[in-house]
């Protein structure tokens, strides 16, 4: 690597290394703990000048094209262009806006710079961020999801030859179990239909479509153009994969279509069934907390339509053609069943009525009986009875039993007379 040496001194057995300091300023010699008779001392001695001058590097090309903001902006740009990818675009710079304002702290200008502990350092700082809107600290699965987006742009510095490695790729650290979505029962859609009378229209909308489609809040938005009432029909621009939208047509909901119809009746012209804020999962997350309900999400509404298909025994590509969702593995965590749904599957099993295993009482007459022979088979009076009748020609005798509160005896052998 550029900025390091490593060189043998007068009079000293340790290999020497010389490496740039950016915080003095200037290049620094210090001896290694590597002898350099040894097969391996040059080896590791070069290792650690290495590491050293990984911060070298950093700082003499900060003047250099590798610098954060030189490329990074431009990168998510050209990677996420905006409208098609538009809400992963803004994760994304979300994201590195929060690496930014870390590493200007933490004076790391280039990507040579940043090192594995660095990255611990971030999930550290993250972490213990206060959120202005709920005065909540910041979960550690948000800030894995920024190394996650940091990973991406060191990828990138990598193929444009600004790194040698990338820290931020497996780095170990497990994410916390996110809360579990739960199915809203027809008691609680009750108390949160009468809640809504109150609130602004397009939350009433928003559930309604919800409720019976089973699509996702940012779905419920539709323009009124792909709402077909002659044939039924209702087409979401759902996200799909690596972010990219696909458009899907499903059935209109008979209950569902009345609603739409008035409300298109009284929209005036509108082009939509409703116009999301843009917080508009943020005001789903007080409302459910004003009414007692903090545990819900609107996202549990797609849980509860996937839910009562799975119940009523729909079956999974039909539920998945309605819900738009193309992975079966993923249509199944929706699945919320109770050991009560199970009685289907019980009644369909029917193995006979006749058991091997018996009665309690069949078991207790077997057991007696083995107690029973097994005494009498111990008794050295019945087994010299039973030898006589074997003797005179009667059954054979049955071998003693086994048993650890009377243990049989061994035969005793005699040796044999010698004539």
């Amino acid at each position: 690597m550029k900025y390091v040496s490593v060189y043998r001194r007068a009079r000293s057995p340790f290999w020497w290394i010389v490496y740039w300091c950016p915080k003095r300023q200037k290049r620094i010699s210090q001896a290694t703990p590597y002898r350099w008779d040894s097969i391996q001392g040059k080896r590791k001695a070069l290792d650690l000048a290495n590491d050293l001058g990984k911060a070298a590097s950093a700082d003499k090309g900060v003047q250099g094209r590798d610098r954060w903001e030189c490329w990074v902006s431009d990168f998510l740009e050209l990677r996420y262009p905006t409208p098609a990818r538009k809400k992963t675009h803004d994760r994304m710079v979300g994201g590195w806006n929060q690496w930014r304002q870390f590493l200007l702290d933490q004076h790391i200008a280039v990507p040579r710079a940043l090192t594995y502990q660095s990255v611990l350092d971030f999930v550290a700082w993250r972490s213990s961020q206060i959120k202005r809107s709920s005065g909540k600290k910041v979960s550690k699965n948000t800030a894995l999801c920024d190394v996650r987006i940091m990973s991406v742009i060191m990828r990138e510095a990598m193929r444009r030859e600004f790194s040698e490695g990338n820290p931020c790729d497996r780095i170990g650290i497990t994410k916390d179990k996110a809360k579990e979505k739960c199915e809203i029962s027809d008691a609680e859609i009750d108390k949160i239909r009468e809640e809504l009378k109150t609130r602004p229209l397009w939350m009433r909308v928003s559930f309604e479509i919800a409720i019976h489609q089973g699509c996702r809040l940012q779905e419920t938005s539709v323009p009124w153009d792909r709402v077909d009432f002659g044939r039924n029909t209702i087409a979401f621009l759902a996200k799909g994969r690596n972010g990219e939208p696909h458009e899907f047509t499903t059935k209109l909901h008979p209950e569902l279509k009345p609603i739409l119809q008035e409300l298109k009746a009284r929209s005036s012209g509108g082009e939509r069934t409703c116009i999301l804020p843009v917080m508009a999962a943020k005001e789903w997350h007080f409302l459910f907390k004003e009414i007692g309900l903090p545990h819900f999400s609107f996202h549990c509404t797609r849980v509860t339509v996937i839910t009562r298909m799975a119940r009523a025994g729909v079956p999974i590509q039909q539920a998945m053609a309605f819900v738009g969702h193309a992975s079966e593995a993923i249509h199944k965590i929706y699945q919320k069943l109770k050991p009560a749904d199970t009685g289907n599957a019980v009644a369909a099993i029917n193995p006979g009525t006749q058991s091997v295993i018996g009665s309690a009482a069949q078991h207790d007459q077997i057991d007696t009986s083995h107690a029973v022979l097994e005494l009498l088979l111990n008794d050295p009076a019945i087994r010299r009875r039973m030898l006589e009748m074997a003797r005179d020609g009667a059954a054979p005798m049955p071998a003693p039993a086994q048993s650890a509160v009377f243990p049989s005896r061994r035969p005793v052998c005699r040796r044999p007379d010698v004539g």
